[in-house]
């Protein structure tokens, strides 16, 4: 809501200190609807004009098309000065402060010139005009939405190609960014790779130092939204320029809501399916679209532990089967608007032993949250070795928690959406970590893991407040020594079906 002072009538309303005005008002309003409606009927390119004249078999005088190249150059300068931009933003803050307002108006720019564009092309095109070629600008799509790329894979699916093995790189509007179908991406055969960073995507500082370390290219990476914001078309854009799928978490609250609020008013579940949002998500979900990109979304992620707003019960003020209601709701939006040609939708629990309460460690607890088949194109689940008393294992970490998702829902692959290891206690000490990541491997090479498709690491040090505990764990796989020593060992092996290039140093 404006903090601006509002007057306390309408120049509308029939009083008779707005007489006058509303006179002046209805009779300016007449006059340009006037204007408008002559304009359409007289202008000799008008839809009505047009239409009316070749009826009467008048000439209809074409007007020129737009010049391709020079709109083409306009929409150049623009993205290049968003690149520049948002390269200096975190992801936290890239809607906020002068510099985000300055993002903001030349994306709305990006947006006019871009219809402009295709509208250009598409006469050009219709005109046999040389300049009308097939090739877009970066993350604007093709007459199908997304360029269609990538080299076949094992099992007729095609497999992304991962980060160039260099330097990550911005998107160049001037060359246009091939990417897979939603379905290739889905039909990938070689596992996935990601990470969570603290500014990636729109700073590749920390990621790049981290993938030289490792040796090895990503073919994914993570990062966070709220829903106080609007789609990021740089964030998937950026991703897709250095070969990785980009992995959204879409949180329903504002993003800076601290994790010990449980309940954020005017953001429940029963808010979000009732309608409340539907303005803000069909907006998204028509970005989305326009976009023309894939992009994996988990939304609400860990719905079955307490600390979130969107988890249900009283503190929450989410009654039960809101979560699915709002889920649904989310989806449908999507569907409306075309979106989920786009959209993997990633339902991400946490790991269940680890929730405390043993009525949420039941498998009827977590399929009451499960949104149904249709609804979900992974599931996948947030796993962290967090206590040192515990074995440094994949089975210690995972195991029950898969056996759950493998009965609800049977047909889905499973991603380790958010993953990590602390750097705590007994772990510092005796390399528990270390042996955490190389059990992580041995069980992606175990043939009973098939259906698990990858991990996404959380490479960061963060702090949470969970029932009011505060905990601080550095995640960072390359904490110490010997814990990137194990991932470095892990991921170069040839028997856990990755794909993955090379870094150059």
């Amino acid at each position: 809501m404006s903090d601006l002072p509002r007057p306390s009538g309408s120049w509308w309303a029939p009083s008779t200190k707005h007489a006058k005005r509303t006179a002046l008002g209805m009779t300016a309003i007449v006059a340009a609807l006037a204007v408008i409606t002559w304009s359409v009927w007289i202008s000799p390119s008008g839809p009505v004009s047009s239409a009316v004249s070749r009826a009467l078999g008048v000439p209809v005088q074409e007007q020129p098309a737009p010049d391709v190249d020079a709109v083409q150059a306009k929409l150049t300068a623009a993205q290049q000065q968003v690149w520049a931009l948002e390269g200096k933003l975190k992801s936290t803050s890239a809607q906020s402060g002068s510099r985000g307002d300055q993002v903001a108006q030349l994306q709305a720019q990006i947006a006019d010139l871009r219809s402009q564009l295709g509208h250009a092309q598409s006469l050009a095109a219709a005109r046999g005009g040389s300049s009308a070629s097939g090739t877009t600008a970066a993350g604007q799509g093709g007459a199908g939405g997304a360029g269609h790329a990538g080299t076949a894979g094992s099992g007729g699916g095609a497999t992304v190609v991962p980060g160039k093995g260099g330097p990550s790189t911005d998107p160049d509007p001037t060359t246009p960014v091939a990417v897979p179908t939603k379905a290739e991406v889905l039909a990938q055969q070689s596992r996935w790779y990601g990470l969570y960073t603290a500014q990636s995507p729109f700073n590749w500082a920390e990621y790049d130092q981290v993938s030289q370390q490792v040796g090895k290219a990503t073919n994914m990476v993570g990062y966070f939204q709220g829903f106080d914001q609007d789609f990021n078309a740089s964030a998937v854009q950026r991703s897709w320029t250095n070969g990785r799928v980009p992995m959204l978490t879409w949180e329903s609250r504002p993003l800076q809501t601290g994790n010990d609020q449980k309940y954020v008013a005017g953001y429940t579940n029963a808010d979000v399916s009732g309608g409340a949002f539907d303005a803000y998500l069909t907006k998204y979900a028509q970005a989305v679209r326009a976009n023309g990109q894939p992009l994996v979304i988990r939304l609400d992620h860990e719905m079955n532990g307490s600390w979130y707003n969107w988890a249900e019960g009283a503190t929450q003020q989410n009654a039960p089967g809101s979560f699915v209601a709002m889920w649904q709701h989310v989806h449908d939006v999507f569907q409306r608007a075309g979106a989920n040609d786009y959209v993997i939708w990633n339902w991400s629990p946490t790991r269940i032993d680890a929730l405390g309460n043993a009525k949420y460690q039941t498998l009827a607890y977590l399929q009451e949250y499960y949104p149904g088949s249709e609804y979900v194109d992974w599931v996948g689940m947030s796993g962290y070795y967090r206590k040192s008393a515990e074995a440094p294992t994949f089975a210690t970490t995972f195991a029950k928690t898969l056996g759950q998702l493998r009965q609800v829902a049977p047909d889905k692959h499973i991603l380790l959406s958010e993953v990590g290891a602390t750097e705590s206690g007994a772990a510092v000490t005796d390399g528990q970590k270390a042996r955490w990541i190389t059990s992580l491997f041995d069980a992606l090479a175990d043939p009973a893991n098939s259906d698990v498709i990858g991990f996404a690491y959380f490479s960061e040090t963060a702090t949470t407040i969970v029932d009011g505990v505060r905990a601080t764990n550095d995640w960072r796989l390359n904490s110490r020594a010997d814990s990137l020593a194990a991932f470095v060992a892990g991921i170069a092996r040839t028997d856990t079906d990755y794909d993955l290039q090379e870094v150059k140093q």
